[in-house]
């Protein structure tokens, strides 16, 4: 049997108590989408902008 230590982070994900993933678990799944998927480059960003106020 080999006996090789693998170079891994944990599998199992985590997850905040409103539900929501963790923030660090979040931004690795991103980044391997996006090393994956060129498609997927603009994740991470969020342009703002100005938006009409509604009446």
């Amino acid at each position: 049997m080999n006996d090789t230590v693998h170079n891994r982070r944990g599998t199992s994900l985590k997850w905040e108590t409103n539900g929501e993933l963790a923030g660090a678990d979040l931004r690795n799944i991103l980044h391997r989408l996006q090393e994956a998927d060129p498609n997927a480059q603009g994740l991470n960003q969020c342009d703002l902008v100005d938006r009409p106020q509604q009446t």
